[in-house]
């Protein structure tokens, strides 16, 4: 099943985009056409934030893509709150299920508890990522907009991680080992080499232009189903119990 949560491919394009583009490679560049031109208005809006709370993850994915998607800075319980979003299809031993919609600020809300601790958060940012990653907020955005909002959390925090000299395809695949199975080590792991001291601002829009494959999480081999599939509760539930016992204490 293609990604149509909207049901209007056909004559609106995916996700209903301003040019109601169906191709997906004509959609991935005008979409990141949108992300290069609000780059730095988005920065610049993450740099005045006295805190940084979940209305604030919704407003930089506004100012990144609303002159692509009307539907910018509004999440998946909004837009879709009927639907479970997943990567792969569940005969996939890769499989992997993201947030349901009406956790998603709960789940987004203890990422940010978390890396309020900055001595942890610097060992083991990869909890942090991944579970704003788990959360997967919207429709589509959300490598770019929780990148953003990462480094912001980072830069606070007094380090920063190298993205240059990360990997696409082995960030993206450990990444959905994270989302998978979080809080084992998995993210922590492969993100430690590349922790620094702080990078300056102004590096980073150069430094986003260099990372490939922001998208991974948002376009290859998403689905959706509906939550009111008794086999889809069930999935949530089983992940529920799975993780419950070893979710790492928040401030």
């Amino acid at each position: 099943m293609s990604f149509d949560p909207f049901g209007d491919f056909e004559t609106a394009g995916y996700l209903q985009n301003a040019l109601k583009l169906k191709d997906s490679v004509e959609v991935k560049e005008s979409e990141h056409l949108a992300f290069e031109l609000s780059l730095e208005d988005a920065l610049q809006y993450l740099a005045k934030k006295s805190s940084i709370d979940y209305n604030s993850l919704l407003k930089v994915h506004e100012i990144l893509f609303s002159g692509f998607y009307h539907w910018a800075g509004k999440d998946r319980k909004e837009l879709a709150p009927n639907l479970a979003v997943f990567k792969g299809t569940q005969e996939d031993p890769r499989h992997t299920a993201f947030e349901r919609p009406d956790s998603i600020k709960m789940s987004v809300d203890y990422a940010l508890a978390l890396a309020s601790d900055t001595s942890r958060f610097r060992e083991r940012s990869g909890d942090v990522m991944g579970q704003l990653a788990f959360a997967h907020p919207f429709l589509d955005g959300n490598g770019r907009t929780l990148l953003l909002v990462f480094m912001e959390l980072c830069y606070r925090a007094k380090f920063a991680i190298e993205w240059s000299k990360t990997n696409k395809d082995d960030y993206l695949r450990v990444l959905s080992d994270e989302i998978r199975d979080p809080f084992k080590g998995h993210l922590n792991s492969y993100l430690k080499p590349f922790v620094v001291d702080i990078a300056n601002r102004s590096e980073w829009p150069e430094m986003i232009g260099g990372i490939k494959g922001l998208d991974g999480l948002d376009k290859e081999g998403i689905t959706y189903e509906s939550l009111d599939d008794p086999e889809i509760q069930q999935i949530y539930k089983t992940y529920r119990l799975r993780v419950l016992d070893d979710l790492p204490p928040s401030k």
